[in-house]
């Protein structure tokens, strides 16, 4: 009795050591199997960004796409099996869909201007709550019938759009409200060359989209010369050769298989796969403005060796031109929209001038603060690029290029009517004191202000962006789809 007695108390722990043991065994099996349903996110320690910067990606400050953060970010439920999918945690390679419930709605809303020429992204990324991109690629996808009844799974596609949207950086012009833009305009000038190829596979009408959507994905705010003298990283991976470029669509392809949530392009066989690829890959290398007159060149030989497009059996020079006459057509906008992005891209360069001032690399020529003339920045880029490239396209695309040469013509007056008038920057653009003595030295072009106090010299806050431009009357023609 009393070495039963003796041993009682041990095997007792032993029993109850032993009860522990499995109660936590049968837990794990049960998390196990949950997480292989996708109830449970995965583990996630990648960094999608791959190098630091001044500003946190939006999705590297909150994994959850908006989930609050701390003690109930990682947690793990122990829901029920049939508990709603709305309290489960989103996995983590994942945005949160916020605004799923109305998403429909605003594709709805916009649906009659999706290929009009007045599309007004910045209204689009105010009243989406700043998803732009995801609304306007959705919604061209169902004009397209590319959604439902073809090879896209929708809830793949738009996980997809979300980490597509998530990751661009909220730069001053390219930013998400500039992929939407560029896509839209995809779109139309899709539309006005049907005439002249006859028929557009959906395949090409998706990998167009597409490509649109992520040509800029992860910019940082500066260009590929800022790269290369910096010695940025990413210039290191891509030999100095358009490295922006090349990292958008590496990107993009990498998130698309990052998990079979994320692959839009599961449902295409190899063959087709190859095809999508291969023709996003190259629409996107050819936003890259240093191949801007080679692209000119090629097109133009091509189609005046073949005038007729129906004919050509590779279309991938035809979307090139495209795609990249969609990335800089912006200025052709009605003028209130194209001054909207004309701020906006000067506001990114002067930025950049300013970080290349501060880590002591020379100042880039139209990235310079203190002689940048915003009217006479946008005429040149008009008159140098954009007029030529609309006049090359004209064959492929002649109603819109047409449409887009007469609002670039009143474009054209009303920047000169502001540089006659002397205008430089907006006031929020402006050069601090400090930097107006530094590059006194320079054009002196600030000397042609004329004299309103002391106010211009002081930097007005800069408001929320993407800024929505000022309301104006514009002199415009009547607003029309090409």
């Amino acid at each position: 009795m009393v070495v039963l007695a003796v041993l009682r108390l041990p095997l007792r722990l032993i029993s109850r050591l032993c009860a522990w043991w499995l109660r936590i065994d049968l837990k794990t099996a049960e998390l196990l199997r949950r997480h292989d349903r996708g109830a449970l996110p995965p583990p996630q320690q990648h960094d999608v960004r791959q190098e630091p910067s001044n500003s946190t990606p939006r999705h590297q400050a909150n994994m959850n796409g908006g989930a609050p953060a701390g003690p109930h970010a990682n947690h793990v439920a122990d829901q029920d099996e049939n508990a709603s999918s709305s309290n489960r945690q989103t996995p983590g390679h994942l945005v949160y869909d916020k605004y799923a419930s109305q998403r429909q709605a605003w594709c709805d809303s916009i649906r009659d201007q999706t290929l009009a020429w007045n599309f007004n992204a910045f209204e689009l990324y105010s009243r989406t709550h700043g998803n732009p991109l995801v609304t306007i690629t959705v919604t061209l996808l169902e004009t397209y019938e590319l959604l439902d009844g073809w090879l896209l799974d929708r809830a793949k596609v738009v996980n997809f759009l979300l980490r597509v949207e998530q990751e661009y950086n909220p730069n001053s012009y390219h930013n998400n409200t500039h992929a939407a833009d560029v896509t839209q305009t995809a779109a139309v000038i899709l539309e006005s060359f049907k005439k002249q190829v006859k028929e557009i596979p959906k395949l090409e009408y998706f990998s167009i989209i597409i490509a649109s959507a992520v040509h800029d994905l992860g910019h940082l705010g500066v260009n590929n010369d800022f790269l290369i003298n910096s010695r940025h990283p990413r210039a290191t991976m891509y030999n100095d050769k358009s490295i922006n470029e090349n990292f958008h669509i590496a990107r993009a392809f990498a998130i698309a298989r990052e998990s079979p949530d994320l692959d839009i392009f599961s449902g295409f066989n190899v063959d087709d796969q190859k095809q999508i690829r291969k023709l996003m890959i190259e629409t996107v290398l050819s936003t890259d403005m240093a191949v801007h007159f080679d692209l000119l060149n090629r097109f133009t030989t091509q189609v005046d060796a073949k005038p007729d497009l129906s004919e050509w059996t590779d279309r991938t020079l035809l979307y090139q031109m495209l795609v990249h006459l969609a990335d800089i057509a912006n200025p052709s906008r009605p003028f209130h929209l194209a001054r909207g992005w004309a701020e906006r891209v000067i506001e990114e360069f002067c930025d950049q001038g300013d970080r290349e001032a501060a880590i002591g690399l020379p100042v880039s020529a139209m990235c310079n603060r203190t002689t940048m003339n915003m009217p006479r920045a946008q005429l040149g880029f008009i008159n140098i690029f954009l007029k030529p490239t609309l006049t090359c396209f004209e064959r492929a695309a002649p109603d819109f290029v047409r449409m887009a040469l007469e609002h670039l013509e009143l474009t054209i007056r009303e920047w000169s009517a502001l540089d006659a008038a002397g205008l430089v920057l907006p006031p929020h653009l402006m050069p601090k004191p400090a930097q107006q003595q530094d590059g006194a030295g320079g054009q002196g072009q600030q000397q042609q202000q004329p004299a309103q106090g002391q106010g211009q010299q002081q930097r007005a806050p800069v408001p929320p962006r993407p800024q929505a431009p000022t309301p104006r009357e514009d002199r415009q023609l009547p607003l029309r789809t090409p």
